[in-house]
């Protein structure tokens, strides 16, 4: 309140997930008069990756709901990261204007990255696992991949993943990585053969909500093997793009397919980067993104 003040700040933006920093934009709004923009990176309504027991599911979902419906009553601006979430917030009769301004990545980041090829096939998995992401049906189909290979995660798996996998025995052909510093992901994700999504179909969610890790993927330039709904929004930005193969989330047998597929095709040297498209280029630019919202910015002032 002190800075509103003395900056005679015009507007307030607020960024989720969490989903709580949208009570501190309300509470800005209501003490001082600012013009506020909920920005949704996330849905807030519908979030079946929530992962706890079931006395705090109901807790959980009535307190993120009640976060909806103050952004949906207060908010001057609302910004989506996708349709689904701008028909959620619809839906719970919103007042102010809704903007849909998807995921992007910093191609900047990227291009100060080269590709080196190894003397292993290197795919690359970049974030962590949570409510039904399944990493089981791809460790599965790496059991069977006889080839120089290893399947690096950056991040965490949970506690039962990573007893299910060790019981694979899978040696080198698996590397856990802990959280790094964005940087270091950047270039984990740039000088790699080929990279990993996996996204589960989870009751429809999975289906239109694609993985903001997607966007950087694509900025990386490298083939993606891509474990998702194949008639979802994640699938159709692959092939949009000509980035890859998709093959869909329980199916280990096509999983195991693509990735001896994508080996062989590195061991003949064909592994080249993808020529994106300049359509997709503009697609996936955040600096594009930067623009869009700099504009509501400025109407809501």
């Amino acid at each position: 309140m002190r800075i509103i003040r003395r900056e005679k700040i015009d507007v307030v933006l607020t960024t989720s997930p969490p989903s709580s920093v949208h009570v501190l934009g309300a509470t800005l709004k209501r003490l001082t008069g600012v013009r506020w923009v909920a920005d949704l990176r996330d849905s807030i309504v519908a979030k079946p990756d929530r992962n706890f027991d079931r006395a705090l599911v109901r807790t959980k979902e009535l307190a993120h709901r009640s976060v909806a419906r103050r952004i949906a009553k207060r908010a001057d601006a609302i910004v989506c990261v996708t349709p689904t979430i701008a028909e959620e917030m619809r839906a719970l009769g919103a007042r102010g204007e809704i903007e849909m301004i998807p995921n992007g990545a910093d191609l900047d980041d990227f291009a100060k990255v080269a590709y080196t090829p190894g003397d292993r096939f290197r795919i690359t998995h970049t974030g962590s696992f949570f409510g039904k992401r399944d990493p089981r049906p791809f460790f599965s189909a790496l059991a069977q991949i006889e080839a120089p290979i290893t399947a690096r995660f950056v991040g965490d798996l949970r506690a039962a993943d990573k007893a299910w996998v060790e019981s694979l025995r899978l040696g080198e052909r698996l590397e856990l990585i802990p959280f790094s510093p964005h940087h270091e992901a950047v270039e984990l994700q740039r000088n790699s053969d080929a990279l990993l999504l996996l996204l589960p179909t989870d009751g429809g969610r999975g289906v239109d909500v694609p993985s903001g890790k997607l966007y950087e993927y694509l900025a990386a330039r490298r083939p993606i093997l891509a474990s998702v709904p194949p008639q979802g929004a994640a699938a159709e930005l692959v092939r949009d793009a000509g980035a890859g193969v998709v093959v869909p989330p329980e199916d280990g047998e096509a999983i195991r397919a693509a990735l001896t597929e994508l080996i062989e095709h590195w061991q003949r040297g064909e592994l080249a980067d993808i020529e994106l498209p300049p359509e997709i280029v503009e697609r996936i630019d955040r600096k594009a993104r930067v623009r869009e919202m700099g504009e509501l910015i400025e109407r809501i002032a």
